[in-house]
């Protein structure tokens, strides 16, 4: 009974205030608010639904049928609940242009799950990992678009594509076609080919020598329709150009500052893009076309799941076993620059 209204106060100072007990530090230009805390949920990616009345996030756990997979925060009233058990390592997630809501795992033979209108699922489904069950039929898996370390994930300005990344020291760039339901892998000099077999995508994809990449891992498509794409191990923001017969990859953005990127976000209203830094300590920046600068760190937990809604910026803090995770409303002070 003591713990459980420990917990309970600590949530309600979290949630109730702007102090921040959580240790993150913010630019003077900015402050921070605390919208929900769990234990061992792992918060990885945000998005925010079509009607923008919620916040869903991927927890990046282990598969059990009592361990959360994908989370509903309402905007307005801050009520949470659980949408889905059961997921390994639940990581990848953006609402693609029908509507639906699209769930990758992160490991070697993950797979893509899809929600159709998930503002209206019930709260806690679940997903029998072993063998590929769902309690609703809203709930499937994806097996077209391959197993692999789903984490990167963006879908093309017309609607026409899905572009994943296999999140591996030797992982290659996929597009699929939402119309044809054809899967194809990034060859340098030869553009997209076609993978046979997508159960086996990444086989496939070294048959055919797919441009290996060292660990993309999340993928943003900007105004224009080109694709950014985090590439971790080497610190740099890459960019496809898929609007030419032959796709190129270019360096968008390398800065010394910048060690481990991770999660994007691009920021319409201020012409910004934001980004997580997965390093010791753990930083949030915002690149402004000039300038790569520091919003936020933390020395012992991780930033996660950039996402913005309006003004405000959505960030996760995952941290380790036992410790308390929150998620993070950033408001950018009155008459502030931000920078």
């Amino acid at each position: 009974m003591k713990r459980m209204v420990y917990y309970l106060g600590f949530f309600l100072l979290l949630t109730s205030c702007n102090f921040n007990p959580t240790g993150i530090q913010l630019n003077p230009a900015w402050t921070s608010h605390s919208l929900s805390a769990w234990h061992n949920h792992h918060p990885d990616m945000i998005v925010v639904s079509q009607d923008k009345k919620w916040l869903y996030i991927s927890c990046e756990t282990n598969a059990s049928l009592l361990a959360p997979s994908l989370l509903a925060i309402n905007i307005e009233t801050g009520k949470q609940h659980i949408l889905l058990f059961g997921l390994h390592k639940a990581d990848a997630l953006k609402m693609a242009p029908d509507g639906s809501l699209w769930l990758g795992e992160e490991f070697k033979d993950g797979l893509f799950w899809r929600i159709t209108e998930p503002d209206k699922l019930p709260s806690e489904q679940r997903v029998d990992r072993a063998t590929l069950a769902s309690s609703s039929p809203a709930i499937m898996p994806l097996h077209r678009v391959g197993n692999f370390k789903h984490e990167g994930l963006t879908f093309s300005k017309d609607g026409r594509f899905a572009y994943m990344a296999d999140e591996w020291k030797e992982g290659c760039i996929y597009r699929y076609n939402l119309h044809s339901h054809q899967l194809k892998v990034l060859h340098k000099d030869k553009g997209w080919l076609t993978i046979r077999d997508a159960k086996n995508a990444r086989l496939d994809a070294e048959k055919l020598h797919g441009q290996y990449f060292n660990r993309i891992e999340d993928m943003e498509t900007l105004p224009n329709g080109q694709v950014l794409l985090a590439e971790t191990k080497t610190g740099r923001i890459l960019m496809l150009d898929d609007s030419q017969a032959l796709p190129k990859v270019t360096t968008w953005l390398e800065d010394d500052a910048l060690i481990h990127p991770d999660n994007l976000a691009w920021d319409e209203k201020r012409g910004w893009l934001w980004i997580t830094d997965d390093n010791d300590p753990s930083f949030l920046w915002a690149w402004d076309g000039q300038n790569l600068r520091e919003i936020a760190r933390h020395d012992s937990g991780e930033i996660t799941g950039v996402t913005l809604h309006g003004s405000d910026v959505y960030i996760n803090l995952q941290r380790s076993f036992g410790q308390v995770e929150v998620l993070l409303r950033l408001r950018e002070k009155t008459n502030s620059k931000g920078l």
